[in-house]
Protein backbone atom coordinates (compact mmCIF):
# COMPACT_ATOMS: atom_id res chain seq x y z
CA UNK A 1 0.00 0.00 0.00
CA UNK A 2 1.44 3.35 -1.13
CA UNK A 3 1.33 6.43 1.11
CA UNK A 4 0.14 9.67 -0.45
CA UNK A 5 1.64 12.91 0.85
CA UNK A 6 -0.57 15.95 0.42
CA UNK A 7 1.01 19.40 0.10
CA UNK A 8 0.86 21.62 3.22
CA UNK A 9 -1.15 24.77 2.87
CA UNK A 10 -0.78 26.28 6.37
CA UNK A 11 2.61 27.91 5.77
CA UNK A 12 3.37 30.91 3.59
CA UNK A 13 6.54 30.92 1.49
CA UNK A 14 9.61 32.66 2.98
CA UNK A 15 7.96 32.94 6.43
CA UNK A 16 5.48 35.69 5.35
CA UNK A 17 2.75 34.48 7.71
CA UNK A 18 5.06 34.68 10.71
CA UNK A 19 6.06 38.26 9.80
CA UNK A 20 2.40 39.45 9.54
CA UNK A 21 1.52 37.87 12.89
CA UNK A 22 4.48 39.57 14.55
CA UNK A 23 3.51 43.02 13.22
CA UNK A 24 -0.08 42.55 14.41
CA UNK A 25 1.12 41.52 17.88
CA UNK A 26 3.45 44.55 18.09
CA UNK A 27 0.57 46.87 17.03
CA UNK A 28 -1.75 45.46 19.67
CA UNK A 29 1.02 45.74 22.28
CA UNK A 30 1.66 49.46 21.43
CA UNK A 31 -2.07 50.22 21.57
CA UNK A 32 -2.33 48.56 24.95
CA UNK A 33 0.58 50.59 26.35
CA UNK A 34 -0.94 53.87 25.08
CA UNK A 35 -4.31 52.97 26.58
CA UNK A 36 -2.69 52.16 29.89
CA UNK A 37 -0.80 55.45 29.97
CA UNK A 38 -3.99 57.36 29.16
CA UNK A 39 -5.82 55.60 31.97
CA UNK A 40 -2.98 56.40 34.40
CA UNK A 41 -2.99 60.10 33.49
CA UNK A 42 -6.78 60.28 33.71
CA UNK A 43 -6.75 58.55 37.07
CA UNK A 44 -4.08 60.93 38.38
CA UNK A 45 -6.14 63.94 37.32
CA UNK A 46 -9.29 62.56 38.92
CA UNK A 47 -7.44 61.83 42.16
CA UNK A 48 -5.87 65.30 42.19
CA UNK A 49 -9.22 66.95 41.62
CA UNK A 50 -10.87 64.83 44.29
CA UNK A 51 -8.11 65.66 46.78
CA UNK A 52 -8.38 69.38 46.03
CA UNK A 53 -12.15 69.25 46.50
CA UNK A 54 -11.78 67.32 49.72
CA UNK A 55 -9.11 69.75 51.00
CA UNK A 56 -11.36 72.71 50.18
CA UNK A 57 -14.30 71.00 51.86
CA UNK A 58 -12.21 70.16 54.93
CA UNK A 59 -10.91 73.74 55.12
CA UNK A 60 -14.41 75.12 54.91
CA UNK A 61 -15.63 72.61 57.50
CA UNK A 62 -13.15 73.87 60.08
CA UNK A 63 -13.79 77.54 59.39
CA UNK A 64 -16.00 79.44 61.77
CA UNK A 65 -19.24 81.02 60.62
CA UNK A 66 -17.64 84.48 60.81
CA UNK A 67 -14.75 83.34 58.59
CA UNK A 68 -17.13 81.71 56.14
CA UNK A 69 -19.15 84.92 56.01
CA UNK A 70 -15.95 86.89 55.39
CA UNK A 71 -14.87 84.50 52.63
CA UNK A 72 -18.29 84.74 51.02
CA UNK A 73 -18.17 88.54 51.31
CA UNK A 74 -14.69 88.62 49.73
CA UNK A 75 -15.86 86.40 46.90
CA UNK A 76 -18.92 88.59 46.35
CA UNK A 77 -16.77 91.73 46.36
CA UNK A 78 -14.35 90.19 43.90
CA UNK A 79 -17.25 89.07 41.69
CA UNK A 80 -18.74 92.59 41.77
CA UNK A 81 -15.36 94.13 40.93
CA UNK A 82 -14.88 91.76 38.00
CA UNK A 83 -18.41 92.50 36.80
CA UNK A 84 -17.71 96.25 36.99
CA UNK A 85 -14.48 95.73 35.04
CA UNK A 86 -16.36 93.77 32.37
CA UNK A 87 -18.97 96.54 32.14
CA UNK A 88 -16.23 99.20 31.94
CA UNK A 89 -14.41 97.32 29.19
CA UNK A 90 -17.64 96.91 27.24
CA UNK A 91 -18.37 100.63 27.54
CA UNK A 92 -14.81 101.44 26.44
CA UNK A 93 -15.17 99.14 23.43
CA UNK A 94 -18.51 100.74 22.57
CA UNK A 95 -16.97 104.21 22.89
CA UNK A 96 -14.12 103.22 20.58
CA UNK A 97 -16.57 101.81 18.05
CA UNK A 98 -18.73 104.97 18.20
CA UNK A 99 -15.61 107.14 17.99
CA UNK A 100 -14.42 105.27 14.90
CA UNK A 101 -17.86 105.64 13.28
CA UNK A 102 -17.96 109.35 14.19
CA UNK A 103 -14.48 109.93 12.78
CA UNK A 104 -15.40 108.07 9.60
CA UNK A 105 -18.56 110.15 9.19
CA UNK A 106 -16.60 113.34 9.86
CA UNK A 107 -13.94 112.41 7.32
CA UNK A 108 -16.58 111.58 4.72
CA UNK A 109 -18.36 114.87 5.39
CA UNK A 110 -15.11 116.82 5.12
CA UNK A 111 -14.16 115.10 1.88
CA UNK A 112 -17.58 115.84 0.42
CA UNK A 113 -17.28 119.46 1.51
CA UNK A 114 -13.77 119.66 0.05
CA UNK A 115 -15.05 118.37 -3.29
CA UNK A 116 -17.81 121.00 -3.27
CA UNK A 117 -15.34 123.78 -2.49
CA UNK A 118 -12.95 122.57 -5.19
CA UNK A 119 -15.77 122.77 -7.72
CA UNK A 120 -16.79 126.23 -6.53
CA UNK A 121 -13.18 127.42 -6.64
CA UNK A 122 -12.72 125.91 -10.10
CA UNK A 123 -9.55 124.06 -9.12
CA UNK A 124 -10.83 120.70 -10.44
CA UNK A 125 -12.75 119.76 -13.60
CA UNK A 126 -16.44 118.99 -13.16
CA UNK A 127 -18.82 116.82 -15.13
CA UNK A 128 -22.48 115.93 -15.12
CA UNK A 129 -25.73 116.69 -16.91
CA UNK A 130 -26.30 120.25 -18.01
CA UNK A 131 -26.80 122.58 -20.96
CA UNK A 132 -24.81 124.17 -23.74
CA UNK A 133 -25.72 127.74 -24.64
CA UNK A 134 -24.31 128.83 -28.01
CA UNK A 135 -24.36 132.56 -28.81
CA UNK A 136 -23.62 133.83 -32.32
CA UNK A 137 -22.40 137.43 -32.45
CA UNK A 138 -20.88 138.19 -35.87
CA UNK A 139 -20.95 141.98 -35.34
CA UNK A 140 -19.57 142.02 -31.80
CA UNK A 141 -22.68 143.54 -30.22
CA UNK A 142 -22.64 141.62 -26.97
CA UNK A 143 -21.90 143.60 -23.83
CA UNK A 144 -20.56 142.50 -20.44
CA UNK A 145 -23.87 143.20 -18.70
CA UNK A 146 -25.74 140.84 -21.05
CA UNK A 147 -23.29 138.05 -20.31
CA UNK A 148 -23.42 138.76 -16.58
CA UNK A 149 -27.22 138.50 -16.68
CA UNK A 150 -27.02 135.21 -18.59
CA UNK A 151 -24.53 133.74 -16.11
CA UNK A 152 -26.62 134.93 -13.18
CA UNK A 153 -29.71 133.31 -14.70
CA UNK A 154 -27.78 130.04 -15.02
CA UNK A 155 -26.72 130.16 -11.37
CA UNK A 156 -30.23 131.01 -10.20
CA UNK A 157 -31.52 127.97 -12.11
CA UNK A 158 -29.11 125.67 -10.26
CA UNK A 159 -25.94 125.63 -12.35
CA UNK A 160 -23.03 124.44 -10.20
CA UNK A 161 -20.15 124.96 -12.62
CA UNK A 162 -19.98 127.24 -15.66
CA UNK A 163 -17.43 127.91 -18.38
CA UNK A 164 -17.38 130.36 -21.29
CA UNK A 165 -15.21 129.31 -24.24
CA UNK A 166 -13.41 126.85 -21.92
CA UNK A 167 -12.69 129.57 -19.34
CA UNK A 168 -13.95 128.42 -15.94
CA UNK A 169 -16.04 130.97 -14.06
CA UNK A 170 -15.41 131.44 -10.36
CA UNK A 171 -16.62 133.91 -7.74
CA UNK A 172 -14.01 136.51 -8.72
CA UNK A 173 -14.54 136.22 -12.50
CA UNK A 174 -15.44 139.38 -14.40
CA UNK A 175 -16.52 140.32 -17.94
CA UNK A 176 -15.09 143.51 -19.40
CA UNK A 177 -14.26 145.29 -22.67
CA UNK A 178 -10.62 145.86 -23.56
CA UNK A 179 -9.61 147.43 -26.87
CA UNK A 180 -13.18 147.04 -28.13
CA UNK A 181 -13.13 143.33 -27.39
CA UNK A 182 -14.98 141.28 -24.81
CA UNK A 183 -12.69 139.70 -22.24
CA UNK A 184 -13.28 137.31 -19.38
CA UNK A 185 -10.69 137.40 -16.61
CA UNK A 186 -8.38 139.30 -18.97
CA UNK A 187 -8.71 136.63 -21.69
CA UNK A 188 -10.36 137.64 -24.99
CA UNK A 189 -13.65 135.98 -26.00
CA UNK A 190 -14.09 135.06 -29.64
CA UNK A 191 -17.52 134.51 -31.19
CA UNK A 192 -19.38 132.23 -31.23
CA UNK A 193 -19.53 131.96 -27.44
CA UNK A 194 -20.04 128.50 -26.01
CA UNK A 195 -21.36 128.57 -22.47
CA UNK A 196 -21.41 125.23 -20.65
CA UNK A 197 -23.30 124.82 -17.38
CA UNK A 198 -23.57 121.75 -15.15
CA UNK A 199 -26.89 121.45 -13.35
CA UNK A 200 -30.45 120.13 -13.77
CA UNK A 201 -30.63 120.38 -17.55
CA UNK A 202 -34.42 120.66 -17.91
CA UNK A 203 -34.71 123.31 -15.18
CA UNK A 204 -31.81 125.37 -16.54
CA UNK A 205 -33.10 125.22 -20.11
CA UNK A 206 -36.59 126.31 -19.04
CA UNK A 207 -35.17 129.17 -16.98
CA UNK A 208 -33.19 130.49 -19.95
CA UNK A 209 -36.21 130.27 -22.27
CA UNK A 210 -38.79 132.10 -20.11
CA UNK A 211 -40.17 135.29 -21.71
CA UNK A 212 -37.90 138.20 -20.90
CA UNK A 213 -35.17 135.83 -19.74
CA UNK A 214 -31.58 135.40 -20.80
CA UNK A 215 -32.32 134.18 -24.34
CA UNK A 216 -34.64 137.12 -25.06
CA UNK A 217 -32.11 139.57 -23.64
CA UNK A 218 -29.27 138.17 -25.75
CA UNK A 219 -31.34 138.09 -28.93
CA UNK A 220 -32.60 141.62 -28.38
CA UNK A 221 -29.42 142.75 -30.11
CA UNK A 222 -29.43 142.71 -33.93
CA UNK A 223 -27.84 139.67 -35.56
CA UNK A 224 -27.29 137.97 -32.18
CA UNK A 225 -28.77 134.47 -31.97
CA UNK A 226 -28.73 132.01 -29.09
CA UNK A 227 -29.79 128.40 -28.71
CA UNK A 228 -29.87 126.01 -25.77
CA UNK A 229 -29.16 122.27 -25.85
CA UNK A 230 -29.83 119.86 -23.02
CA UNK A 231 -26.99 117.36 -22.59
CA UNK A 232 -26.63 114.22 -20.49
CA UNK A 233 -22.90 114.77 -20.07
CA UNK A 234 -21.14 118.12 -19.83
CA UNK A 235 -17.49 118.61 -18.88
CA UNK A 236 -16.32 121.94 -17.52
CA UNK A 237 -12.53 122.43 -17.36
CA UNK A 238 -10.61 123.55 -14.29
CA UNK A 239 -8.80 126.85 -13.95
CA UNK A 240 -5.22 126.65 -15.19
CA UNK A 241 -4.12 127.84 -11.74
CA UNK A 242 -5.97 128.56 -8.49
CA UNK A 243 -7.13 132.14 -7.92
CA UNK A 244 -4.83 134.42 -5.97
CA UNK A 245 -6.03 136.98 -3.46
CA UNK A 246 -4.14 140.25 -3.14
CA UNK A 247 -5.88 141.91 -0.22
CA UNK A 248 -7.55 139.12 1.70
CA UNK A 249 -5.76 136.96 4.27
CA UNK A 250 -7.17 134.36 6.67
CA UNK A 251 -7.66 135.55 10.25
CA UNK A 252 -5.31 133.71 12.66
CA UNK A 253 -7.01 131.10 14.81
CA UNK A 254 -6.08 132.80 18.09
CA UNK A 255 -7.66 136.06 16.92
CA UNK A 256 -10.98 134.31 16.21
CA UNK A 257 -11.42 133.19 19.82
Amino acid sequence: MTETTEPRTDAAPDGGGQTGDGAARRGRSGLGIASALACVVLGFLLVAQLQATEELGERLDIEREEDLARILSDLSTQSDRLQEEITSLRLTLLAFENSAETEELAVRSLRRRLSELEILAGTVPAEGQGVRLTVEDPQGELTPDLLVDAVQELRDAGAEAISVNDIRLIASSAFAVRNNRLVLDNQPLEAPLTILAIGPSATVAEALAIPGGALDSLQSRPQVTARVEQLEQVTVPARPEPPSFVFGEPVPAEARE
